[in-house]
C-alpha cells in the first residue's frame, strides 16, 4: 500500500493543518479512519462563525442549531484550547455565550475574540476576567463590567476594542493592569471623554474616535501610531498632544484630512520635532492651502523621514491658485532622508502635479516614486503641458523606481510619466499597471518626440493591463530602443483578442540591449512564473522590418 504521509506527521503538525480548516471540515476528517477519529477534538484553535456554519435542511431535520454545534464541539474537546473566536449576527442568548466562556476558563485560553455584528451590546461574562493566561483579547459590540476583584490581565500583549461601552476608571485600570501590553486598538469607545493611556511596553497604538483630552504616559516604546478623528474637526487641536508625548515614534498614520487648527495658524514646525519618525501617511485636500502648510509642517519637523504616503483630493478650485503659488515660491527646503513617496488617488490636475513637483524638488535622495490613480472609471485630466515643457531640464539623480497603478491613459498622466522618465537618468525599474477601461487621448509618438533619449540604467520594465492600442505599442518600442542595458521587460495584455496581434509586433521591434528579454504573461493569469520568454537572438531576421511597423 502507498505510504500515508499525512497520517504519519507529528501530532502538532496535523493539529496545525486542521486549525486552518473551517470547523465543519475539520470535524469531517473523523470519518477518514479510526486513527483520525479524535484528531479534530485536539484542535488548539476554534473559530465559530454563524455564516460559515450555516444550518442546512439536513441539520434542521435533526433539530441542530448553531448553539448546539458549539456546545457539542466544546464538550468533545480533549486538549487545551489556545484560541477561541466567536462571530455571530443572528440572535444568541447571552446565557449561551456565558456558558461557553465559563467552559473556556478551564482550558488555559490564550486568545479570545468575540464579534457581535448586530443587536444590543453583549454584557461580557465576569468569567472572562478570570482567564489570566490571555495574550490577545478582541471584543466588538460589548459592554464591560469587570468584577471589583479584577486585577488585570498580566500576560496580555494585544487588545482590540470596537464599539465598546466602558466607564472611564474601569478602562484606565484595565490598561494600567496589563504591564506587557504591546498592541492597542481603540475604535468607537462609549463612556470615555478623556483618553488616558499608561502602558510602558506599548509599541502600536490605533485610535479611531474623538476625545476632549488625550494623555499618553510612560510609553517610551511606542513606535507606531495611527489616528483617525473622523469628521469631528473640533477635536483636531488634540492632534498635537500625541506628538509632544511620543518622542520615539517611528511610524505615523493620520487618517482623514489634515487641518491647520491641528498645528497652529502660523507654525512652520511642530513644538517638538519627531526626530525618530521614518514613515508618515496623511491625506490632503490640495486646493486647501492650510492643509498643505500642515503637511509641510510635519515634513519639516521630521528630519529622519524616509517614507511618505499621501492621499490627495481635490474639492473645487477656490484656493488652488494660492496653493500653487506658495509651492512654487518655497521649493528651497530639503528633505534629505526621504527615499520613498507614494501618492494615491492621483488624477493629474495641476494642483496635484505641482505638489508632486514640490516633493521631487525638495527630496534629493528620493529613490522610489509610486503613483496610484483613482480606480473609478473617470478620465484623468489636467493642464500640465506648460509646466512639463518648462522643466524638462530637471534631473532626479537618485530616482531608481517609478510605479504607476490604475493608469487610465489620459494625456495628463502620459505626459507626467514622460516627464519622470526623461528627468530620471538613474532610473532602473519602471512598473505601469493599467485599468481595465483605458481612455487614450491624443498622445504624440514617443519615438518621434524623443529620438535622442537614452535610459542608461533602466534594467526592468513591467507593463500589465496592455490593450494593444497604438500609443501603448509606441511606448513599448520607445523603451526597447532607448534602454541599452535593459534585462527584462514583462508584458501582460488584458485579453486574448489583443494578445496575438501585440505579440507579432513585439518580436519585430529592435532592442538597444542585446541581453533584453521579453516575458509575455498569459492575459488570463496573474503574476506567474509560467512566462513565454522571447530572446532577441531568435528573431534577428525580423529586426530589419521594425522601423516600418
Amino acid at each position: 500500500m502507498e505510504l500515508d504521509r499525512i497520517s504519519n506527521l507529528p501530532g502538532g503538525v496535523i493539529q496545525k493543518i486542521l486549525s486552518y480548516l473551517p470547523i465543519r471540515e475539520a470535524v469531517r476528517t473523523s470519518v477518514l479512519s479510526s486513527n483520525w477519529r479524535c484528531k479534530w477534538a485536539m484542535l488548539p484553535r476554534l473559530v465559530f462563525d454563524d455564516q460559515e456554519i450555516g444550518v442546512t435542511s439536513k441539520t434542521r431535520r435533526r433539530r441542530t442549531t448553531f448553539v448546539s454545534i458549539v456546545d457539542r464541539v466544546l464538550l468533545l474537546q480533549i486538549g487545551p484550547i489556545d484560541a477561541f473566536e466567536l462571530v455571530y449576527r443572528k440572535f444568541i442568548a447571552a446565557s449561551d455565550v456565558d456558558r461557553w466562556i465559563l467552559h473556556l476558563t478551564r482550558k488555559s485560553l490564550k486568545e479570545f475574540t468575540l464579534t457581535k455584528s448586530r443587536g444590543s451590546q453583549y454584557i461580557v461574562s465576569s468569567c472572562l476576567f478570570s482567564c489570566h493566561e490571555l495574550v490577545h483579547l478582541d471584543l466588538h459590540n460589548c459592554l464591560l463590567k469587570p468584577p471589583s476583584a479584577f486585577k488585570g490581565f498580566r500576560r496580555l500583549k494585544s487588545l482590540r476594542f470596537q464599539n465598546i461601552t466602558v466607564v472611564q476608571d474601569v478602562f484606565e485600570k484595565l490598561i494600567g493592569c496589563c504591564p506587557l501590553l504591546e498592541r492597542l486598538i481603540l475604535i468607537d469607545l462609549n463612556g470615555i471623554t478623556h483618553l488616558k493611556i499608561d502602558a510602558p511596553n506599548l509599541k502600536f497604538l490605533e485610535v479611531q474616535d474623538t476625545f476632549e483630552d488625550v494623555k499618553v504616559d510612560n510609553t517610551l516604546n511606542l513606535a507606531d501610531v495611527s489616528i483617525d478623528f473622523g469628521e469631528a474637526s473640533r477635536y483636531c487641536s488634540n492632534l498635537l498632544k500625541y506628538f509632544v508625548q511620543l518622542p520615539l515614534m517611528e511610524r505615523l498614520t493620520i487618517k482623514g484630512f489634515l487641518t491647520k487648527c491641528a498645528i497652529g495658524a502660523s507654525a512652520e514646525e511642530l513644538p517638538e520635532p519627531c526626530r525618530c519618525l521614518k514613515f508618515l501617511s496623511i491625506g490632503i485636500r490640495l486646493n486647501n492651502l492650510e492643509e498643505i502648510l500642515a503637511a509641510i509642517c510635519f515634513l519639516r519637523s521630521s528630519p529622519a523621514l524616509q517614507e511618505l504616503k499621501i492621499s490627495v483630493h481635490q474639492e473645487g478650485e477656490a484656493a488652488a491658485g494660492e496653493a500653487t503659488y506658495w509651492l512654487n515660491e518655497n521649493h528651497n527646503w530639503a528633505f534629505t532622508q526621504l527615499r520613498l513617496i507614494k501618492v494615491t488617488t492621483f488624477s493629474g490636475v495641476k494642483a496635484e502635479v505641482d505638489f508632486i513637483k514640490f516633493l521631487l524638488l525638495t527630496s534629493p535622495a528620493l529613490e522610489e516614486l509610486e503613483i496610484v490613480a483613482p480606480f473609478e472609471d473617470v478620465v484623468v485630466s489636467g493642464e500640465v503641458d506648460p509646466w512639463l515643457d518648462d522643466n524638462l531640464n530637471w534631473s532626479f539623480t537618485q530616482l531608481r523606481l517609478v510605479k504607476v497603478t490604475s493608469f487610465s491613459g489620459g494625456k495628463a498622466e502620459v505626459d507626467f510619466i514622460k516627464f519622470l522618465l526623461l528627468s530620471s537618468p538613474a532610473l532602473q525599474e519602471l512598473q505601469i499597471s493599467a485599468r481595465d477601461q483605458v481612455v487614450l487621448g491624443e498622445v504624440n509618438s514617443w519615438v518621434d518626440d524623443n529620438q535622442n533619449s537614452v535610459f542608461t540604467h533602466l534594467r526592468v520594465v513591467r507593463l500589465t493591463g496592455i490593450h494593444g492600442f497604438k500609443p501603448e505599442v509606441d511606448f513599448i518600442r520607445f523603451l526597447l530602443l532607448s534602454s541599452p542595458v535593459l534585462e527584462r521587460m514583462t508584458i501582460q495584455p488584458t485579453s486574448v483578442d489583443c494578445s496575438l496581434e501585440l505579440l507579432k509586433k513585439l518580436v519585430q521591434f529592435r532592442r538597444a540591449s542585446v541581453d533584453a528579454e521579453i516575458s509575455y504573461l498569459d492575459p488570463l493569469s496573474s503574476d506567474s512564473d509560467e512566462d513565454s520568454d522571447f530572446d532577441s537572438d531568435d528573431y534577428t531576421d525580423l529586426e530589419s522590418d521594425s522601423d516600418s511597423d
